[in-house]
């Protein structure tokens, strides 16, 4: 039978929290900073470890970490728990996991190795097991927060690391071979944010201990819903040691929780030890009342109970709160960032005992997919098998409130009546939140009648101002991310007013966004690329933006939060007012699921206490703070500018300004979205396959299964329509393309295509930089101007060598002159790194493509640039 459980209270304990946040060769996980803090201050409020016991480490190299190890190793003789959240790398085989530290970095050579990294199996083998076995300290938990994280456990397969096996348990926060989500960075990282929780508000134990077994449990289902990097469902694992006694951690609610159940357990140590101990309680209260708990514990001690170890400060015992996933808009999300945070620690959001009655998590997918998205709901809770969308995988976990930017987006979700969804959600708008009208940004220095800056429809005030302005060019976001521009395009193409733009003048006005590649995804992010773009496009660019976003970037009102990339000549610029585009509302959208019932009335409550806050002072300064316009501006004089309003010259007022469903209906924005993707024609695309021998070999894994080269090809593929063109060619021999696997040209269906794929074999030696060559040349034998093409190469990266300073110089010229960009999908890990010796982030940064490698969410990045090039996922 399993033994007591193992109970380190009254010990001397200590916890390693080693998290790594700054990499020099790596992506940085600002998440991570926030994790120590919030971790360290969990454990000392669990009463195992005080602020001596625990010790917080960013390690630079390898030996810093092995020196921290050994340190908390020593100091601790009941419990050691080390923690690690940072870039977690694999061997090629998997079998190796490696801890990886702010220098560290991937070594040449055919397997990976990293540079100031440790081995787990060298660590476990080394160091852990040595203070197991050898009675160093009397147990060790492991949490491991990180990328491939499962594959620690490998080493506690049956017949592996024998002994200690009683001693060491191990927390992953993923299963084997999978990547996961770094969070937003504002916060904890998705898994620790739940660990910290759990410790803090207990698993549901009567006598609020928090024991291992059921944490790991409660781990497994609060990330139930979530889903990794590499498109599958979240599942954290763990080991726990053998022998049948689980491991105390703590006591969930604190200094609090523990002084009442101490005390209830001193009055039964009392009752059976009788006058002796009474006198000592009642002798010590009299002399000392302030340490009379103290006299408690000794008490205790004294009669064989439980003592604990340095009780810190903490919360009342709080029940986990309820947790709410809100889509945002990518235009507005960093305001909506802002006021949930706000809220999240807003006395609105606690209860009488200080306990928080929700937790937010947010996702700003593109704008296209969240309308696609809550229109098949029903796909959010039975994913498809196959198909470049699947909401779960390309949204997140199923959205309580969603946060559009313009009511427009909320009436096509809805499909034009009913609740949206198709049945399996309800879509309820419960009003807008904020306002911002959108303007089209001119630099001062352009000649522009002073009467046209209102009452004129945008594309008449772009015929107007490249009129007097031959160099001018007008630019807007990507209209598949944002509200603010879709309801722009609907202007730009005249859709809906007087008179459309001729097919001629919509390719004109696209050609001008090509200047930008990749297309911006917000419209702070096309003002931020316009400093960074091709030489004197900043001088010579009109943008059309939200009003609140003009603000961010003005040189004498900016609000509070100015943007990093703000320079003087951004700012300079003047608002015209269409007269024909509409504004953003936010509307706070209220999503409910079928079948969603179980905690529907906690859930329904924070919701209501979110959407409450938003419109009332505090969320509304948290809007008028970022150049928005408040609820209490929506009618204003004609003669002034509004109250909040950034503007300090002659304006509109917003009670004149049209609103979005009025200006620019659901079926105006579902014509624009179809004539952009046509405004240039079919799409053409080139896929390299590197089909060298190492890219099916064993070891490396990366040819065939999910996630892998030929799969990531495959789904991609339904992005195309019957107009549009693509090919894969197999790279590999001494002068490609040898082998069309599928040849260039259009098909009605992908299960051709798919099942070609399937059948593709590897083998020979790949030279990339012909490959390219060819692809390019092959490519630019379509002369229609403005055709969109892309080519994609995806490779294991081992051929990398083949090529030469000269290849990299004329892909670059050809890319430049041909506007093809390059995707180069490296499926090494770490491969688009700058310290990669790899050479997949020069080609894409030559060619204006993107280096997508499995450190992100390749299919995510590969789906998102595909499906911008084909035709066949129009909304």
């Amino acid at each position: 039978m399993p033994g007591p459980d193992f109970d380190p209270r009254g010990r001397v304990n200590h916890a390693l929290l080693v998290g790594v946040d700054g990499y020099t060769y790596a992506d940085d996980l600002p998440g991570v900073r926030h994790n120590l803090d919030d971790l360290s201050e969990a454990l000392r409020a669990g009463g195992l470890f005080g602020p001596e016991d625990v010790t917080r480490a960013a390690p630079v190299g390898s030996s810093d970490f092995l020196t921290a190890l050994d340190r908390a190793a020593k100091k601790a003789r009941g419990l050691l728990l080390v923690y690690f959240a940072g870039h977690g790398r694999l061997s090629h085989d998997g079998s190796e996991l490696f801890l990886t530290f702010g220098s560290s970095r991937r070594l040449p050579g055919d397997e990976p190795h990293y540079s100031e990294s440790v081995s787990w199996n060298e660590v476990l083998r080394s160091k852990l097991r040595g203070y197991a076995v050898n009675g160093t300290v009397d147990r060790i938990v492991v949490v491991l927060d990180c990328c491939f994280a499962g594959n620690a456990l490998e080493s506690f397969k049956p017949g592996a690391l024998e002994a200690g096996r009683d001693r060491i348990s191990v927390l992953t926060a993923v299963q084997v071979n999978r990547r996961i989500p770094a969070g937003r960075g504002t916060t904890a990282t998705p898994y620790t944010a739940h660990l910290v929780r759990l410790l803090r508000h207990g698993v549901g134990a009567e006598d609020g201990l928090v024991r291992l077994a059921p944490l790991a449990t409660a781990l497994q289902e609060a990330m139930h819903g979530s889903w990794t990097d590499d498109g599958d469902p979240w599942e954290p694992r763990h080991h726990l040691a053998e022998g049948g006694r689980d491991v105390i951690l703590g006591v969930a609610g604190g200094r609090e929780e523990a002084r009442r159940r101490l005390v209830a357990r001193a009055a039964t140590a009392v009752r059976s030890a009788g006058r002796r101990v009474v006198t000592a309680i009642r002798d010590a209260a009299r002399s000392r009342p302030l340490t009379a708990l103290a006299a408690v514990l000794a008490v205790l001690l004294a009669a064989g109970g439980y003592g604990v170890h340095r009780w810190t400060e903490g919360s009342p015992a709080c029940a986990p709160p309820v947790q709410l996933r809100l889509l945002a808009d990518p235009d507005v999300e960093p305001t909506v960032g802002r006021a949930v945070d706000a809220f999240l620690d807003s006395g609105d959001n606690h209860d009488g005992h200080g306990c928080r009655r929700a937790g937010i998590s947010i996702e700003s997918p593109q704008a296209t997919d969240a309308v696609t998205g809550l229109r098949r709901a029903a796909q959010w809770q039975s994913p498809p098998a196959t198909g470049t969308f699947q909401p779960q995988r390309d949204i997140g976990p199923q959205p309580d409130v969603w946060i559009p930017g313009s009511s427009v987006s909320y009436e096509r979700a809805r499909g034009g009546g009913g609740g949206g969804g198709g049945g399996a959600a309800t879509l309820d708008s419960l009003g807008p939140l904020a306002y911002s009208p959108l303007v089209l940004a001119v630099l001062r220095t352009f000649a522009v009648p002073a009467a046209n800056a209102t009452g004129v429809p945008l594309a008449s005030l772009v015929t107007q101002l490249q009129a007097s302005n031959k160099q001018a060019v007008v630019l807007r976001a990507d209209p598949e991310y944002t509200d603010a521009a879709q309801l722009a395009t609907v202007g730009l193409y005249g859709i809906g007013g007087a008179a459309d733009v001729t097919d001629a003048g919509v390719r004109a006005l696209e050609q001008q966004t090509a200047l930008l590649s990749p297309a911006p995804r917000s419209s702070s992010e096309l003002m931020c690329a316009l400093a960074s773009g091709p030489a004197g496009l900043e001088d010579r660019a009109a943008v059309v933006v939200p009003e609140q976003v003009m603000a961010q970037f003005n040189d004498a009102k900016a609000p509070l939060h100015e943007p990093e990339c703000l320079t003087g000549r951004l700012g300079q610029r003047a608002p015209e007012y269409p007269s024909d585009v509409g504004m953003l509302d936010l509307p706070f959208v209220h999503v409910t699921w079928r079948g969603g019932d179980r905690d529907a009335a906690a859930r329904n409550a924070a919701v209501e206490a979110l959407h409450g806050w938003l419109t009332g002072a505090d969320g509304q300064k948290v809007f008028t703070d970022a150049g928005y316009r408040a609820l209490s501006d929506h009618a204003g004089d004609a003669a002034a500018p509004p109250a909040g309003s950034w503007l300090t010259g002659p304006g509109r007022a917003l009670g004149q300004l049209p609103h979005p469903a009025d200006a620019a209906p659901a079926a105006s924005v579902e014509r624009a979205l179809t004539e952009f993707h046509s405004a240039r024609g079919p799409g053409q695309v080139l896929y390299l396959l590197d089909s060298s021998t190492s890219m099916g070999d064993t070891v490396n894994k990366v040819w065939s299964g999910p996630g892998r080269a030929k799969d990531l090809v495959a789904q991609t593929l339904d992005a195309f329509g019957p107009d549009d063109q693509y090919g894969v060619w197999t790279v590999s021999g001494t002068s490609p393309p040898d082998h069309a696997l599928v040849p260039f040209g259009s098909y009605a269906s992908p299960t051709g295509p798919r099942q070609r794929l399937a059948a593709a074999r590897t083998g020979g030696e790949a030279h990339p930089g012909d490959a390219v060559l060819d692809a390019l040349g092959e490519l630019k034998r379509d002369q229609r101007t403005g055709r969109p093409q892309l080519i994609v190469m995806l490779t294991d990266d081992e051929d990398d060598t083949w090529i030469t300073p000269d290849q990299l110089k004329r892909i670059g010229s050809a890319a430049t002159a041909q506007h093809v960009p390059v995707y180069w999908v490296s499926l090494t890990s770490a491969g688009c790194t700058s310290s990669s010796r790899h050479l997949g982030p020069e080609v894409a940064g030559a060619t204006g493509g993107r280096c997508l490698d499995p450190g992100g969410n390749q299919i995510a990045g590969l789906r998102e640039a595909v499906t911008g090039v084909g035709t066949g996922g129009a909304q």
